[in-house]
This record gives structure tokens, C-alpha cells and sequence, in this order.
């Protein structure tokens, strides 16, 4: 009978298999790097857009309140002491109905970043009653209409 050798069992792993581990993990973490680099994109473009909200509606308020004249506008900068990120805005008038009494305002907000990419928008509507026509209205009252009118609404 023949002694055959005696296989010597090896305990680890091949090269082969080493590299193929290596390559699967350096597919992983260069997917993972793009799904980081989306999701800060993301946040930016979210905290950006969270700001041209906030200073949408404080342009619209300040035409509300008389601070700037409801007619349309060009692109105008912000003030360094609104915003020192590169925002731009512009107003945008229309009368709405037959009476021309009501007029729908657009405020228009844009972030033009600085690195080329493309600007992002955000646009707030709302409808009001033309400030002009209430001047007039008010003017054309007495003051004794006045204080009868105070009078009704306490």
C-alpha cells in the first residue's frame, strides 16, 4: 500500500480573493463619496431656497406696507445688511379684474452662485388692493365720515 503525503490544509485567504474584496470596497466607498456629495449639494440648494423664502416674503411685506412702491421692477441686489449672499429680487406688477383695482405682485428671488452652477429661483404670489385706490378713497372722505367710519368697526 502506498503512503499517499498528507495534504496540508492552509488556513487564511488567496490573493485572489484579497483583490477581489479590495475592488468591491473601493466600488463602495467611491458610490458612497457620490451619495455624500449629492446630499451636501442638497442641504445647500434646501438652505438657500429657506433663505429666498425668508427674503421673498420680507420684500413682499415692504410693499404691503407702502416701503416700495408696488410696480414692477428690474433685478435689484439686496442690501449688505439683508443678505451678504449674492440674492437678487425683483417685484412685478399686474392689475387684475376690470376695475383695475387689484393687483397681483410677484416677488422674484435668485441666488446666482458664484461658482457657475445654475441659479435658483423662488417666487411668491399674492393679490392686493391697489394702495392708490385706498389714498384716494381716504382722501375723498370727510372727517366727520372718517370718525363715523372708526366709530362702526370699534
Amino acid at each position: 500500500m502506498m503512503n499517499h503525503p498528507r495534504r496540508r490544509t492552509r488556513s487564511g485567504f488567496t490573493l485572489m480573493e484579497i483583490l477581489v474584496s479590495i475592488t468591491i470596497l473601493g466600488m463602495s466607498m467611491v458610490a458612497i463619496n457620490g451619495l455624500v456629495s449629492i446630499g451636501a449639494r442638497n442641504a445647500r440648494e434646501a438652505q438657500v431656497l429657506t433663505t429666498a423664502q425668508f427674503l421673498a416674503e420680507s420684500k413682499l411685506s415692504e410693499v404691503k406696507t407702502g416701503l416700495i412702491a408696488p410696480s414692477s421692477t428690474g433685478k435689484m441686489p439686496f442690501t449688505q445688511e439683508e443678505t451678504s449672499d449674492p440674492f437678487t429680487f425683483e417685484v412685478q406688477s399686474e392689475t387684475v379684474g376690470g376695475d383695475g383695482q387689484l393687483l397681483a405682485i410677484r416677488v422674484i428671488v435668485e441666488y446666482t452662485p458664484e461658482d457657475g452652477t445654475r441659479p435658483i429661483t423662488y417666487q411668491l404670489d399674492t393679490w392686493m388692493i391697489d394702495p392708490a385706490i385706498e389714498i384716494q378713497e381716504d382722501a375723498d372722505l370727510t372727517i366727520h365720515e372718517m370718525l363715523i367710519q372708526m366709530e362702526a368697526t370699534q
